[in-house]
């Protein structure tokens, strides 16, 4: 498993090899950009210095505050939250970076996607977005077949007797999309059992 979310966030890494409209192919180099849960996934996959070796200059949090490095491309990994997207926009807006190539650890649901292009086309940074995808790697791999989905306080919020249903459905909604991550890197098909009419099915 760690073999092939590896795999993904190499992947994930690699700017095309042919010059694009952005020159991305001009330079070797490029800056990483994370929130606080995906650098959960690269830290126990990549060192700083296995970062370096695939030309990540810089990691840098989304949320702080960063000076403009107009000439270098950025991978910005992030989860696809309406906060993320419009920090990302204004970034894009103030050609923060070269170009910026979206990398979401999971699924972006359409509305928010259609939502983050109406951003990105009202504040003029359209032209500075060279690539979108979803990498389906929302889970961290702290071991070769050992996984976390890293939610914290899950076992409080699952036992709370103020949890709304609300809660309980956005919780069980991003504990499926991270094991849905899990078997989509593994290319496995899984098999699930449980009992006739009850709440998992």
């Amino acid at each position: 498993l760690k073999s092939a979310q590896l795999a993904a966030v190499d992947s994930m890494l690699s700017l095309p090899s042919s010059s694009d409209r952005n020159g991305d192919a001009s330079s070797p180099w490029k800056i990483l950009v994370y929130d606080r849960h995906t650098r959960g996934i690269i830290s126990p996959l990549l060192s700083v210095s296995a970062l370096r070796e695939r030309g990540v200059t810089l990691h840098l949090l989304l949320g702080s505050e960063r000076e403009p490095i107009p000439d270098v491309p950025a991978v910005y990994f992030v989860q696809p939250t309406q906060e993320n997207l419009a920090l990302i926009a204004r970034d894009c807006s103030r050609s923060l970076y070269r170009c910026a190539h979206l990398h979401f650890s999971t699924r972006i649901d359409r509305p928010v996607m259609e939502e983050f292009a109406r951003l990105v086309v009202n504040t003029g940074g359209l032209d500075a977005v060279a690539r979108v995808h979803d990498q389906h790697v929302e889970f961290a791999c702290l071991e070769r077949r050992l996984f976390s989905l890293n939610v914290p306080r899950s076992y409080v919020l699952y036992n709370s007797p103020d949890a709304t249903g609300e809660d309980m459905e956005r919780a069980m909604d991003a504990v499926a999309a991270g094991l849905f991550s899990v078997v989509a890197t593994l290319g496995a098909v899984p098999v699930i059992r449980c009992p006739r009419g009850g709440a998992p099915e």
